[in-house]
């Protein structure tokens, strides 16, 4: 009966290109299905807010599938 968000910081080790929270979302969404609202939405550029209240199986799968995206766009930037 209730909501829990979490505000993220993008930064390093993403490329330049995603720590665009907006852009962040959007390739997030595309490429993963998972879907964040831009910190730029509550004037909070260069954060995603992640709602936490989602039952904890989705919750986990959510945070695995942000962590590969992560991972894959981190190594990406640094080749």
């Amino acid at each position: 009966r209730g909501a829990m968000y979490m505000m993220v910081e993008l930064g390093a080790p993403l490329p330049a290109a995603l720590r665009d929270d907006a852009a962040f979302a959007k390739a997030l969404l595309a490429e993963e299905c998972v879907f964040v609202l831009p910190g730029s939405c509550f004037g909070a550029r260069g954060f995603v807010r992640l709602v936490t209240c989602a039952p904890r199986g989705l919750l986990l799968d959510a945070l695995d599938r942000v962590d590969a995206f992560c991972r894959r766009h981190a190594e990406a930037a640094s080749e």
